[in-house]
């Protein structure tokens, strides 16, 4: 991975954060009074409250999957162990997609669900959002965890490596 492909995502990352805290607050951003309950604070409309920060939260976490998925490929490539580098690219490219088309179809559902809040897509039991949340975003890193168990011998632990380890607990036997 060149030096500066992370330097991009953590600017992008940052500037996520910095055009959140510059949007200005809507009004009754926080919620109003309640007329039944004045314990409860209400919210209003969700597209006026949300709609200024769509984009940056989109942004926002789709950079930190691509650093997510960048680091576990660099760190895949710095082993240089067995196999094949392009496949071991291919593999993190097809999850890394993935993984953010995933996340893209949740914020879009989210999106779609704030311009008509009182018809609610639903995929299975719950608000389409919530669904691509629960079975797709947080699904989504299993692959990266399959992969990391299945082939950490052959991607992510070099011959030398191993070597170095067997050789510091042989010398911790030996005390």
């Amino acid at each position: 991975m060149k030096h500066f492909v992370p330097a991009i995502f953590l600017a992008a990352i940052w500037t996520a954060i910095v055009w959140v805290f510059l949007t200005p607050e809507v009004p009754d951003g926080h919620g109003f009074a309640h007329d039944r309950f004045s314990a409860m604070d209400q919210g209003g409309d969700g597209a006026d409250r949300h709609g200024p920060v769509m984009f940056s939260g989109w942004l926002l976490g789709a950079s930190s999957i691509a650093i997510f998925v960048g680091l576990l490929a660099w760190a895949a490539e710095r082993a240089m162990s067995t196999g094949s580098p392009n496949v071991r690219r291919l593999t993190f490219v097809v999850g890394g997609l993935m993984f953010e088309g995933l996340f893209a179809l949740m914020m879009l559902a989210y999106r779609d669900s704030l311009v008509v809040p009182t018809e609610p897509a639903f995929i299975g039991p719950f608000p389409a959002a919530t669904s691509w949340l629960l079975f797709g975003v947080w699904m989504a890193p299993a692959f990266f965890i399959v992969l990391f168990v299945v082939l950490f011998n052959r991607w992510f632990l070099s011959p030398a490596a191993m070597a170095r380890f067997e050789q510091l607990v042989e010398e911790r036997r030996r005390e």
